[in-house]
């Protein structure tokens, strides 16, 4: 691949560029410079009551007050609603929990019992022959314990 290959490649799409710089502009740019002059519009207004000769400094510092405690607010209110809907959603499990913990364990029960029977099976020829090897040692007179023991 040469150099204009790449280049060709490396090339975006001119109806898809446009398109996403119009989007660009009206969902990224355009809202964040609202966003910025509403908060330039609001300090101004806070400096220019502030520097005219008013004896009403409480009704700002109630003001400032309300603007120092709103993210605080914010946050409150968002961990509220998280909170509700652990709420929701604990109360909504406990009503259907104990109905799938019952299913559950009758489920166990029965590959508790169907593994008990697959393991009897299993093992019973494996005893049987232990048994019989057992018995076999024991009247050959091997399995006896001398006397003096």
């Amino acid at each position: 691949m040469d150099s204009k290959d790449r280049l060709a490649a490396s090339q975006r799409n001119p109806k898809t560029h446009a398109a996403h710089r119009r989007e660009e502009l009206w969902q990224i740019f355009l809202p964040l410079v609202l966003g910025i002059l509403l908060i330039l519009a609001a300090l101004g207004a806070i400096i220019f009551s502030a520097i005219q000769p008013v004896n009403e400094l409480g009704r700002w510092a109630s003001v400032s007050l309300v603007w120092l405690i709103m993210p605080a607010l914010v946050i409150a209110f968002i961990i509220l609603v998280i909170v509700s809907g652990l709420i929701y959603a604990v109360s909504f499990l406990m009503g259907k929990l104990p109905h799938a913990a019952l299913v559950v364990q009758l489920f166990i029960e029965q590959v508790k019992g169907k593994a008990g029977q697959v393991l009897n099976t299993v093992a019973e020829p494996i005893l049987r022959i232990n048994s019989i090897w057992a018995a076999i040692r024991y009247a050959s007179g091997r399995g006896r314990k001398p006397a003096g023991e």
